[in-house]
């Protein structure tokens, strides 16, 4: 049954952001087809028009999320979503998934946008390829200069992104079940942006305060990676060339996004105030 539901979360998914998809993609054509020309307007045109519609994907898939839950969940379509002969947590669960997938898609389609536009430049600009070069050489300065070592650090660190926006939704949807029961209700949807910034800046407070009393951080070095605790061999990994990345966040933010989803589901199920 969780399967149909993800299946079904993600088909509607698609109906609300196919507009915005075909959109990239026809700007994505139009730039290729560009380059056929000598004209830099039409390339600096198509390129920005890349760019700007990627950067509009991702706002649009979170008021996607966010409007689209609050709809289905607690709007007139909550009625019928209610009734459904499936387990609350399971439609949460399948609800988040699908949501977390688009978010996902639409970040990849902002990475792959602006990557595309600077090879695009560099391939085809020598001033580009330039300032790449540079870019690169201003890192080696710095002692990130091993090419394993930052390809393993970029690799992971878009890994945890991946977790942090899968997690957002989480939070995201917490929000929006608060701001549907007494007595949070009566902001309305204004309630949704405060209870998520005051989530938000509570759990990250903590982070912060236990990353001070123990940071637990992945160093990745050219022999390999390990965790330590130790904030002495994170500096002496960072000198040799090494790059750290902090792991006591990811920890307690899974205990928290668990506990939010089961506190969400429960809210869900007893205290919602439909419209």
């Amino acid at each position: 049954m969780i399967g149909k539901l993800i299946k079904h979360e993600m088909k509607a998914g698609a109906r609300r952001m196919s507009n915005i998809y075909l959109a990239a993609a026809i700007a994505c054509g139009a730039m290729l087809f560009s380059a056929f020309f000598k004209s830099g307007f039409m390339r600096f045109i198509t390129s920005a028009a890349v760019v700007i519609i990627a950067a509009v994907a991702v706002v649009v898939t979170f008021a996607s999320v966010v409007f689209g839950a609050n709809k289905t969940l607690f709007g007139r379509e909550g009625y019928l979503t209610q009734t459904l002969p499936v387990r609350t947590s399971s439609l949460i669960f399948a609800k988040w998934f699908a949501s977390s997938v688009w978010v996902f898609i639409s970040y990849l389609l902002a990475a792959v946008a602006f990557i595309g536009v600077f090879v695009y430049w560099t391939t085809e600009n020598q001033e580009g390829a330039q300032i790449y070069d540079m870019i690169y050489s201003f890192l080696q300065g710095f002692g990130i200069g091993a090419e394993a070592v930052y390809q393993n650090y970029l690799l992971i660190s878009a890994v945890i992104g991946v977790f942090n926006a899968s997690i957002f939704v989480m939070y995201v949807f917490f929000a929006i079940t608060l701001s549907n029961i007494n007595p949070f209700h009566k902001l309305g949807t204004f309630g949704v942006i405060i209870y998520l910034a005051l989530t938000i800046f509570v759990i990250q407070g903590i982070t912060y305060a236990l990353e001070g009393i123990c940071d637990i951080t992945l160093l990745i070095e050219s022999t390999g990676m390990s965790m330590t605790v130790s904030e002495d061999a994170v500096l002496l990994a960072t000198q040799a060339g090494g790059m750290s990345i902090g792991f006591t966040g990811v920890y307690f933010k899974t205990i928290v996004t668990v506990f939010l989803y089961i506190l969400t589901v429960q809210l869900t199920e007893t205290k919602i105030n439909l419209k």
